[in-house]
């Protein structure tokens, strides 16, 4: 019989340690409102125009590409979202089962949230922070 092989170490002792992650930037109201303005006003910058941007925000060029970026990704789930209650809807009536509009918002859901909370949705506007602007 051939003796059995024993590991001396954990498998992953040897390689390298995780980076540490830089903490989050949060950004001002006045940046995130300014962002938001330019972003209605014009979806994609040139990367000049970006850079101004940034400059006159006092932010990095890397900070504003990535807000927009995450905005236009939360533009297009809003967008997502709607077709698919469109959708819904116009299967629901088309098969007899809707009922008015404004009823069918309250009794939908997506993971478990009325599709009602998605009703006037803006994907643009900042999350994280406390209280209205």
């Amino acid at each position: 019989a051939f003796p059995i092989a024993r590991r001396i170490g954990h498998p992953y002792q040897n390689r390298t340690p995780p980076k540490r992650k830089k903490p989050r930037t949060s950004f001002t109201r006045i940046q995130v409102a300014e962002l938001e303005k330019r972003f209605h006003k014009q979806k994609y910058l040139a990367s000049a125009e970006r850079a101004a941007l940034a400059r006159g925000l006092k932010m990095t060029d890397a900070q504003v590409k990535t807000w927009r970026q995450t905005a236009e990704e939360r533009e297009a789930e809003r967008q997502a979202a709607n077709r698919l209650m469109l959708s819904l809807q116009a299967e629901a009536i088309s098969k007899g089962f809707a009922p008015p509009p404004t009823a069918a918002l309250a009794t939908q859901t997506v993971n478990g949230a009325p599709l009602a909370a998605l009703h006037g949705l803006q994907p643009w506007a900042e999350t994280t922070h406390a209280g209205g602007c």
